[in-house]
């Protein structure tokens, strides 16, 4: 047998490149789930730096107030969640959120919810006798926010903690003596003094708000759950360029939020540049 090759292969054009240019932008303003995932992206962003930031600042006076033995041991308690292995994170959350046998259903959900019916309580109306917080739309972004606050709130307290104990001996003496309570001392003193890692944490989380894929996919499983109700902007990027095979299309999702990111770093050094002026 010859090895001879198919003429019609040979002669054969490839079909010419053809340049599309900003089309697939303009088919992400008129995609919906483009607009849901944004729309979540920004709801989960707000509600973790919101939670996280304020809650971290909290802690790190507790441990600042404990006594200097123990506060090693609680500020080792409060990053373990950051440092875990994202396979043991697996576990706990499924362990924390499934279903009816889920550990917050258990004791928290389950036990709240029946005592908002024994009172009659019209909240009550509309909620099942245990939260599904995986599949119920109305859940599903507050198990991921909960799962950022659990995760990020011992290490962004961590830097709240450095932050404060870096304040002068000598401004806390003098403001106090001036007869400065524990409220004017926290914002005239306190809050000035955190303010860059106030910076860093807010711009941090949006980045990991950005860029957050393993705990969506450890609950959703890569889907934006019932309803697109945890569509995040990375779990629409991996379904688009995984799931329907449009690369394309995912990288131009991808690189819209390219502006976005350059604004926090452009703030960032902003601000850099403005406390070495004064």
């Amino acid at each position: 047998m010859s090895l001879t090759s198919d003429p019609d292969i040979i002669n054969h054009e490839a079909s010419p490149e053809k340049f599309i240019g900003l089309s697939h932008y303009f088919d992400l303003i008129k995609d919906p789930s483009y607009h849901k995932a944004i729309k979540n992206t920004t709801i989960y962003t707000l509600g973790a730096i919101g939670i996280i930031v304020p809650l971290s600042f909290f802690i790190a006076h507790l441990l600042l107030a404990c006594h200097k033995f123990l506060r090693p041991i609680f500020s080792f308690i409060l990053i373990v969640p950051g440092i875990t292995p994202p396979i043991v994170l697996s576990i706990l959350f499924l362990l924390f959120f499934h279903g009816e046998n889920g550990i917050l259903n258990q004791f928290v959900a389950t036990p709240f919810i029946a005592l908002l019916k024994s009172i009659n309580s019209p909240w009550a109306e509309s909620l099942p006798d245990y939260i599904n917080w995986q599949k119920d739309p109305r859940f599903i972004m507050f198990a991921l926010i909960f799962q950022s606050v659990w995760r990020w709130t011992g290490f962004i307290t961590l830097f709240f903690l450095c932050s404060l104990q870096a304040i002068p001996k000598n401004l806390e003496e003098a403001i106090e003596l001036e007869g400065a309570n524990f409220f004017k001392r926290l914002i005239h003193l306190r809050i000035p003094a955190c303010s860059h890692v106030i910076l860093f944490a807010i711009i941090y989380l949006m980045v990991d708000s950005i860029a957050m894929f393993a705990g969506s996919y450890r609950l959703l499983g890569g889907s934006g759950g019932t309803d697109d109700a945890g569509l995040l902007l990375i779990s629409y990027v991996y379904q688009t360029g995984f799931t329907f095979q449009q690369f394309n299309r995912a990288a131009a999702i991808s690189m819209s939020v390219v502006p976005f990111l350059a604004s926090l770093i452009w703030v960032l050094f902003w601000r850099q540049k403005k406390d070495e002026v004064q």
